[in-house]
C-alpha cells in the first residue's frame, strides 16, 4: 500500500501524477486515487474488486481493478467505505464542464439505492460523495434543486480533499466520527449558500475550523508519539523535558501542526503528553524541575493497547 505521503503528494501534484499514464487510462488512475485517500483518511483496509475480501466488516474498496487497470464498472459506484457506522458511497470524475453532472454524477442516487437494497445499511447512513477537481456550477444547481432530499450528495473538491488527508496524517489518532460531522456540515452549507461562490468559500471557512478543532483534539496524542520519537533519537535511557523540547522545535511536521491550531510546543506539554499517552515514565526532576522521562518499550505499550481495545469490545458485547 502506498504510503499516506505520498498519496497526499500526488494529489497535491494531481497534473503531474496523471501525466505519467495514458490518457484512456488517467480516469481509472484518478479513482484509484481517490479510494486510496479515503482508505488514509479512514484507516482502513484497502481493497480492489480483485481482492475484497467480505468478512472484513471495515474496509475501502475500490470497484475497479488493478491489472489491467480498469475503472469501476458501469452501475457500480467507484469506491465504497465501510467505517464504524456509516457507509461512503465514493463517486469521482475528472469532468469540469456543464455535462459533469448528467455523464458522471446523475446515476450516484441510484447506485446508493442499489447498494442499500443489497446490504442492511439504511438510507440515511450511506453518504454520497462526489468528488472532482472544479466543481461546475450546474452540478452545484442539481445538487441543490434535488427534490429527495434524503438524498444527501457532498460535493468534494481535490484542494478540499488535500487538506481532509493532511488532517488525518497530522492526527493519526483521527475517528470516524469526525469526518462524518464534517461531511453533515458540508451538506448543511450546499442547502444554506445560494451560489456556488458562497458555497465554496463556506466550506474554506468550515474546513479551517474543522481541521483546527481535530487538531486540538488529537494534540496530547500527537506530542505525546514525536516526543517519544525525540527520545529515541537522542538514544539515551533517560532524557529531560527541555532536551525533547529542542528536537521538538526543528521538525517540520510538529512546526505545521502547531501553525495550523495557532500554538507551540512546550515542557509542560510535553510532559502532559507523555505521561497521558502512556509513552514515558517520569523517573526524576532536572535542577530546573524538568520532568526526566524513560520512555517506555513498545511491546509494553502494545500490550497496554491491547488490553484496552479488549475491554472496549467486552462492553460493546
Amino acid at each position: 500500500m502506498t504510503s499516506s505521503r505520498t498519496i497526499l503528494e500526488n494529489l497535491k501534484n494531481l497534473n503531474q501524477f496523471l501525466g505519467k499514464f495514458h490518457q484512456s487510462k488517467q480516469s481509472a488512475y484518478f479513482e484509484k486515487l481517490i479510494a486510496e485517500v479515503f482508505s488514509h483518511v479512514l484507516y482502513l483496509p484497502y481493497f480492489t474488486s480483485d481482492n475484497e475480501d467480505i468478512n472484513t466488516p471495515h474496509r475501502l474498496t475500490w470497484q475497479g481493478q488493478n491489472d489491467p487497470i480498469s475503472g469501476a464498472p458501469r452501475g457500480k459506484p467507484d469506491a465504497i467505505a465501510y467505517c464504524s457506522d456509516f457507509c461512503l458511497i465514493i463517486e469521482a470524475t475528472l469532468k469540469t464542464g456543464a455535462n459533469q453532472c448528467s455523464q458522471e454524477f446523475a446515476q450516484s442516487i441510484r447506485h446508493r439505492e442499489n447498494f442499500c437494497s443489497q446490504t442492511a445499511i439504511q438510507q440515511k447512513d450511506a453518504i454520497v460523495l462526489l468528488i472532482c477537481t472544479e466543481l461546475h456550477i450546474d452540478t452545484y444547481r442539481s445538487i441543490r434543486s434535488s427534490p429527495r432530499q434524503e438524498y444527501k450528495l457532498i460535493p468534494i473538491q481535490v484542494l478540499e480533499l488535500v487538506k481532509i488527508l493532511e488532517t488525518s496524517i497530522l492526527a493519526f489518532t483521527m475517528r470516524h466520527l469526525e469526518l462524518r460531522l464534517l461531511l453533515n456540515g458540508i451538506s448543511n452549507l450546499v442547502q444554506e449558500s445560494p451560489s456556488l461562490d458562497d458555497f465554496q468559500r463556506n466550506v474554506d471557512g468550515l474546513l479551517a475550523n474543522w481541521q483546527k478543532e481535530v487538531l486540538n483534539g488529537e494534540k496530547c496524542a500527537f506530542l505525546g508519539v514525536k516526543s517519544y520519537e525525540a527520545i529515541c533519537q537522542i538514544g539515551r535511557t533517560n532524557v529531560n523535558a527541555a532536551e525533547i523540547l529542542s528536537l521538538l522545535l526543528n521538525n517540520s511536521i510538529v512546526k505545521r501542526y502547531f501553525d495550523i491550531i495557532h500554538d507551540k510546543p512546550t515542557i509542560p506539554y510535553i510532559e502532559e503528553s507523555l505521561i497521558k499517552q502512556s509513552l514515558g515514565v517520569a523517573i526524576g526532576k532536572t535542577t530546573k524541575d524538568e520532568l526526566i522521562f524513560e520512555r517506555v518499550h513498545s511491546a509494553d505499550f502494545k500490550a497496554r493497547g491491547l488490553r484496552l481495545i479488549k475491554a472496549v469490545e467486552e462492553v460493546n458485547g
